[in-house]
């Protein structure tokens, strides 16, 4: 029997609407079908799309497929290519770890709405594979949880939850360790955060990859971040995440502010490199589809 549709979540704006989270499911299923993981735990359990015996339900037509897959008699009666899919043995866990620490919430949140359609698109692409996925949201610790599942109910209340979510303007430290005991090691994990904390967030990542056996991370960026007013002499500055107030001067500080960002991405991006996680910078002034497909097609060539 083919399972029930995916909806995505009823509040309009909030989540990408179900024609952009088909479109990019369809663009990444060749990227996240299942390869062998780098480290042993992987659960066994059924329900992903194989080349096993058992039918599992139907898919439109996507490049690659074979042919011999095609179901023509839901092919005539939909007037679109539709392609069998099966039951195989194994299927993947994957966790969606997402920043909700105050230094989310700025310029109006646009990193949070980056990082909410992000994970809604992936939890949507992963799930319609038959994978089980599971979300996670911290901030200075887990402020929310949703334990793995599959399915349409399954994608209705992770959206829920991202929905419901809001950073706080102020005090919310960033602090991705507080996961770390939540995630168990046959997960993939896929994290979602602007990484501003460096030191600390390297070494959380550091924490969590004998947890798991593939790590991606996705580090949101925006430009106001380091946006400052045309003014000369002293500014005070407020880190948003502890509330603590800098002077900085004015003429060259933004400049100065810049720079760290971009040393620090680059340390981050060298970490990920050295080991074996898949790394993407995203300033969230682009669209999330051409970068979420950027992201999987690095992650499933160089992981």
């Amino acid at each position: 029997m083919a399972r029930a549709a995916l909806k995505p979540a009823t509040a309009p704006g909030v989540l990408p609407r179900e024609a952009e989270l088909q479109a990019f499911a369809s663009a990444a299923a060749q990227l996240l079908v299942e390869r062998q993981p780098r480290s042993a735990g992987s659960r066994v359990v059924n329900g992903r799309e194989g080349a096993g015996l058992q039918h599992l339900d139907h898919r439109d037509y996507a490049p690659g497929d074979e042919v011999r897959h095609i179901d023509w008699r839901q092919t005539a009666r939909r007037r679109t290519p539709v392609v069998r899919r099966f039951e195989a043995e194994t299927v993947a866990d994957w966790t969606l770890i997402v920043d909700a620490s105050s230094s989310m919430a700025t310029n109006h949140g646009a990193k949070w709405q980056a990082a909410r359609a992000a994970a809604a698109a992936m939890a949507w692409a992963l799930l319609q594979l038959g994978h089980r996925v599971g979300l996670l949201v911290f901030g200075e610790r887990v402020l929310a949880e949703t334990a793995p599942g599959r399915g349409a109910a399954h994608y209705a209340a992770i959206a829920r939850q991202l929905v419901a979510l809001e950073p706080r303007p102020q005090g919310e430290r960033s602090s991705l360790a507080a996961c770390v005991r939540h995630v168990q090691g046959a997960s993939s994990l896929f994290v979602i955060a602007d990484f501003l904390a460096d030191a600390e967030m390297r070494r959380d990542l550091s924490a969590l990859l004998p947890r798991c056996t593939a790590l991606h991370v996705l580090q949101l960026r925006d430009a106001a971040d380091t946006r400052l007013p045309a003014a000369r002499g002293e500014l005070e500055v407020v880190d948003v995440e502890s509330g603590e107030r800098v002077p900085v001067q004015g003429a060259g500080a933004a400049v100065q502010a810049a720079a760290a960002r971009v040393a620090a991405t680059l340390r981050l991006r060298r970490f990920c490199l050295q080991r074996g996680a898949a790394f993407t910078d995203w300033d969230v002034a682009a669209a999330w589809q051409p970068t979420l497909l950027r992201h999987l097609v690095h992650a499933r060539r160089h992981c």
